[in-house]
């Protein structure tokens, strides 16, 4: 999909902040180089109900510990490095998410807990914020007014060790003399105790940071290219023969002809679901729901045995489940050119 929107831009047409994608839960250990997220062996997870919308994203897990003492851990809610991967940092929105914007909240048992977030600057993958605590630089510089300021007032000799370090680069990619070329890995955790053989319930809710483009890569004279290949439509969220077929009757007159009048809207929604498999054993119960914003709109992820059950919602109830890929989907509609569908 990458080499798609790529394209997309590339012809001029109009594009939204990209989609970051959301976690999954996770075990986490604080150890040295920041957050190690890995599997558990003594906490189960019995059940995930996930709903995922436009406007809200909701988890419901219930989680026992299958040992005979409590267990408490640290508990990870990662979220993708940024600047996000791939994306255009001239388009400084889609590079730079704001976290806070999100509105996370958690519920254990039904009763709200703090959360607390974690930054960790990373270059190479290696831990660097001793070095910017040297420096007196901020993790999170793209929300420093100043900052690119202070690059620019650097002696030139300080400007080149600090490119020759891998710090800071000089390809004015950004419209700066120097740009930061580390990454800041975020986390929301928790310690969460698990009491012996008592189910505990956590809930998390946030409004998700839809993608999209306002044109579509699935018209006919691109479709072959934008489907093909790993990152393509067909790979990444299972398009296939119906969906087009509700496509073209939206966007293509009975002999062919494209309706000038009209134009396709895409937006794009991920979650990380893969993190899900690091509890003990497969998720006994796993059920989710996807709601389209209206009727009118095509909807397609790589999800089997999903059941329409309202003009907007699909479900799937999925027993020892075990996933081993991401969910990404895409909702697709034809308006006119006045804004109507």
């Amino acid at each position: 999909m990458a080499m798609m929107r790529s394209a997309v831009m590339a012809a001029g047409l109009l594009a939204f902040l990209p989609a970051p994608a959301k976690a999954n839960d996770t075990q986490a250990a604080l150890g040295l180089g920041g957050l190690i997220f890995e599997r558990s062996d003594e906490i189960a997870m019995e059940s995930e109900d996930l709903y995922l919308s436009h406007d809200k994203v909701r988890v419901r897990y219930t989680y026992r510990n299958l040992t005979s003492k409590p267990v408490t851990i640290l508990v990870a809610f990662p979220l993708p490095d940024v600047p996000l991967d791939g994306r255009d940092l001239e388009w400084i929105e889609s590079a730079y998410p704001d976290w806070d914007a999100i509105g996370m909240t958690t519920k254990v048992d039904g009763k709200q807990v703090e959360l607390l977030r974690i930054d960790v600057p990373k270059l190479g993958g290696k831990d660097i914020s001793a070095r910017l605590k040297e420096r007196g630089w901020p993790v999170r510089y793209w929300q420093d007014e100043g900052f690119h300021a202070r690059l620019a007032a650097l002696s030139a000799d300080d400007k080149s060790e600090l490119v020759g370090e891998g710090l800071l680069s000089a390809d004015q990619l950004t419209g700066h003399e120097l740009r930061p070329l580390w990454t800041v890995s975020t986390a929301f955790v928790r310690t969460q105790t698990f009491p012996p053989g008592k189910a505990v319930t956590v809930e998390h809710a946030y409004e998700p940071m839809i993608g999209g483009t306002v044109t579509s890569a699935l018209d006919r004279e691109a479709r072959y290219e934008s489907m093909a290949g790993p990152d393509g439509y067909e790979a990444r969220y299972c398009v296939d023969g119906p969906f087009l077929r509700g496509y073209d009757r939206r966007r293509y007159t009975a002999d062919g002809g494209r309706i000038e009048t009209v134009m396709p809207v895409e937006t794009w929604l991920s979650y990380v679901l893969a993190t899900g498999a690091n509890w003990k054993g497969p998720i006994k119960r796993f059920k989710l729901t996807v709601d389209k914003p209206g009727p009118q709109v095509l909807v397609s992820l790589c999800m089997d045995g999903l059941t329409r059950v309202s003009p907007t919602r699909f479900e799937v109830v999925k027993t020892d489940f075990e996933p081993t890929r991401d969910i990404d989907i895409l909702f697709l509609e034809v308006v006119s050119s006045d804004g109507g569908s």
